[in-house]
C-alpha cells in the first residue's frame, strides 16, 4: 500500500520571475525519474504566447526536499546549484519551468550557439513572438526574449533600441510584455515528505490519468467550438443515411479538402490559432451526404465497410459534390466510372502526390474537372477482367476477399441460408461483424486442407471464391450448413454464387474442386460487374449540352 501523506500539499503561486529567480540560485532541480525533454520549438513558442496574452498554462507539482550541489541544466542554461535544505524538484511541470529558463534566461543570443528551440524574438510591430530566421539578420524591432525578464536589462536594450522616437508605441509594447511576463503567477502544489516513492506514484498518476485528447478533440475546441456542429454531431447525423459510422478522423480529412488544404497532413501543421471553421464543418456535411448518396446509388456501394480506402475515395468525393453539389446525369455516369477505374485499378490506395493531384483536377467547372479526373486513370494496356486466361482478381488476398469481390457478392443481394430473407447490409455491417464468412474455414477443419490434390498450393488463387456474405450461424457453421442432405432453395443459392453441383463437392470433401467450380461460377459475374462499372470501351465525352458554344463567346 502507498504511504499517506503526512502534511497536506501546500497551496501557492510563483510570479515568473520569483521562480526564475530560484531556478538562478539553483533551488529548483529535476528528479532522476523525470522524462526527457519532449517538447518542440512550436511548443515552447505557445507556452511563451500563453503567459503574454494571460492564458493558464497549468499547474506545476513541486516536491520540497533537501538537494545536493550539482550543475543543473534548463534546455541551454547551465547552473551551477550549491546544495540547499529547501530544493524544488518538479515532479510536474518539468517541461514548462525548462521552457520558461530556456527562453527567458537563454545565455547566447546573436550567435549560432543560440539558434536553438528557446531562442525567440518579440516583434514589436506584430505583438507576436517568433524564432529567429535562419540565414537572415532578426529586424531591429525584433525583442530578444532574454531581454525581458529583468527590468533593467529591458530598459537598456530600448535605450539602444534606434526607433524608439520613431515609434513610441513599441515602446509601450515592450514594456507591457516585460511586465505581463515577470508579473505572471503560476499556481503549483509544494509537497513535503522524504518517501520518493510517494513521488512516483503522484508523478506516475499525474502522467498516466486520463485519456489524452484525440486530434479531432482538439480541432473541435480550437477551430469549431460548438457542440452542436462538432465532428462528432457531424458523424453521427450521417449515420441516417444507412452508410454506417463515418469515423471522425475521416472526417476532418474530408474538411481539410473542402478548405484546399492538403489532407493527407495533419491539420496541426497547416492551421493559424485563429482560423474558424464552423461554416467549412457546414459545407463538408452537406458535400459527404451528398458523396454517400451518389455512392449508394450510383455506384453501388452500399456501406463504408465495402468502400476501397475511404480516407482517399470519400474524401475525394466530397471535395468533387462541394465544388458541384448538383452535378448533372451525363457527370454522375462519368464520375462513377472514374471512382470504378481507381478500384479497379490499385483499391483506391494513392500516395499523397497522386491524391493531391486528383484535388488540383477539380475545377469550379464540372465537366472540365471530371474530364480532368478521367484523364488520371489512363486505359490498362490489358483489360484482364474480359481475358478468360487471367485471373480476374489479380494478387488475392488470403485473410478475406478483395474489395471487388466483396462486393460483387453483395450485389447479388445475397439471402439467409436457413430463412431466405434478403439480407440487409447496412443491417449487417453494423453490427459489428465484417459480413463475410469463409465457406471453408483452414483452422477449424484441417482434415480437408491435406485433401483434394495440392489444396495448399492453389489456395491462394482461390481464397477469394471461398467467402460468402452472411451473418454468423449459431450453434453451426456455413461449411457444416451446405453439406446436410437438404439443400437451400435454388433462389437462395443463386444468391451466393452458389450451385447443386458444388455442394457435392463438399460432401465428398473435395474442397478444392469446389473452390474451382466456385471460381468458374463466379469469374464471368465479375468480369461483367467490372465491365459495367468502369467502362473503358464507351466514349467519356461530356454531356452534349456542355459543348454546345454559346454565340455570345465570340
Amino acid at each position: 500500500m502507498p504511504s499517506l501523506l503526512t502534511r497536506r500539499p501546500e497551496t501557492k503561486s510563483f510570479s515568473i520571475e520569483d521562480l526564475l529567480d530560484r531556478v538562478r540560485r539553483g533551488e529548483v532541480r529535476i528528479p532522476d525519474f523525470q522524462r526527457p525533454l519532449r517538447w518542440t520549438a512550436d511548443d515552447v513558442r505557445d507556452l511563451l504566447d500563453s503567459v503574454y496574452r494571460g492564458y493558464p498554462i497549468g499547474t506545476l507539482l513541486f516536491w520540497r526536499r533537501e538537494a545536493p550541489a550539482s550543475s543543473v541544466s534548463f534546455g541551454p542554461v547551465r547552473i551551477d546549484a550549491p546544495s540547499t535544505s529547501q530544493g524544488l524538484w518538479a515532479v510536474d511541470g518539468q517541461q514548462r519551468v525548462t521552457a520558461l529558463a530556456g527562453v527567458l534566461l537563454h545565455p547566447a543570443y546573436g550567435d549560432e550557439l543560440g539558434r536553438d528551440d528557446f531562442h525567440l524574438y518579440f516583434d514589436l510591430e506584430t505583438e507576436e513572438l517568433l524564432p529567429p530566421s535562419k540565414n537572415a539578420t532578426p529586424p531591429s524591432h525584433w525583442l530578444p526574449m532574454n531581454e525581458v525578464l529583468d527590468s533593467e536589462s529591458l530598459l537598456n536594450w530600448l535605450n539602444r533600441y534606434p526607433a524608439r522616437e520613431a515609434h513610441p508605441e513599441h515602446i509601450r509594447a515592450a514594456i507591457r510584455l516585460g511586465k505581463a511576463i515577470r508579473e505572471y503567477q503560476v499556481p503549483a502544489y509544494v509537497v513535503d515528505t522524504t518517501d520518493e516513492k510517494v513521488l512516483r506514484i503522484i508523478f506516475k498518476r499525474l502522467n498516466t490519468a486520463g485519456r489524452p485528447l484525440t486530434d479531432e478533440e482538439v480541432f473541435n475546441a480550437l477551430y469549431v467550438g460548438s457542440r452542436s456542429l462538432s465532428l462528432e454531431s457531424v458523424t453521427q447525423g450521417l449515420r441516417e443515411l444507412g452508410f454506417g459510422a463515418v469515423p471522425e478522423s475521416l472526417l476532418l480529412r474530408a474538411v481539410l479538402a473542402v478548405r484546399g488544404l492538403d489532407f493527407t497532413r495533419s491539420y496541426q501543421q497547416q492551421l493559424h490559432q485563429d482560423d474558424d471553421f464552423t461554416e467549412t464543418v457546414q459545407r463538408t456535411e452537406r458535400a459527404l451526404r451528398d458523396a454517400i448518396v451518389f455512392l449508394k446509388r450510383d455506384a453501388f456501394i452500399p456501406h463504408l465497410k465495402l468502400l476501397p480506402s475511404p480516407e482517399n475515395s470519400l474524401v475525394l468525393l466530397t471535395r468533387f459534390f462541394q465544388l458541384h453539389p448538383e452535378p448533372s446525369p451525363r457527370s454522375r455516369e462519368l464520375l462513377s466510372r472514374w471512382f470504378w477505374r481507381h478500384v479497379v485499378f490499385g483499391g483506391w490506395v494513392l500516395k499523397p502526390a497522386e491524391a493531391l493531384e486528383l484535388v488540383a483536377a477539380m475545377r469550379s467547372d464540372e465537366e472540365r474537372s471530371i474530364q480532368a479526373m478521367l484523364a488520371q486513370v489512363a486505359s490498362p494496356l490489358i483489360p484482364w477482367w474480359l481475358e478468360a486466361g487471367l485471373p480476374v482478381i489479380p494478387n488475392p488476398e488470403v485473410a478475406q476477399p478483395p474489395p471487388v469481390m466483396r462486393i460483387v457478392l453483395v450485389s447479388l443481394l445475397p439471402r439467409h441460408l436457413l430463412t431466405g430473407a434478403v439480407l440487409d447490409p447496412g443491417e449487417l455491417l453494423d453490427s459489428g461483424t465484417e459480413g463475410f464468412l469463409d465457406i471453408l474455414p483452414m483452422e477449424s477443419a484441417p482434415e480437408w486442407a491435406v485433401r483434394g490434390g495440392g489444396f495448399q498450393r492453389t489456395f491462394q488463387l482461390l481464397a477469394p471464391f471461398n467467402s460468402l456474405f452472411h451473418p454468423s450461424l449459431a450453434g453451426t457453421s456455413v461449411l457444416e450448413l451446405l453439406k446436410q442432405g437438404s439443400l437451400p432453395d435454388q433462389e437462395i443459392l443463386v444468391s451466393h454464387g452458389l450451385t447443386p453441383a458444388m455442394l457435392e463437392y463438399l460432401r465428398r470433401g473435395e474442397a478444392v474442386d469446389f473452390l474451382r467450380q466456385r471460381r468458374a461460377h463466379l469469374e464471368p459475374v465479375v468480369r461483367q460487374f467490372i465491365e459495367a462499372r468502369t467502362r473503358w470501351d464507351d466514349s467519356d465525352r461530356p454531356s452534349l449540352q456542355s459543348m454546345i458554344i454559346d454565340d455570345g463567346d465570340d
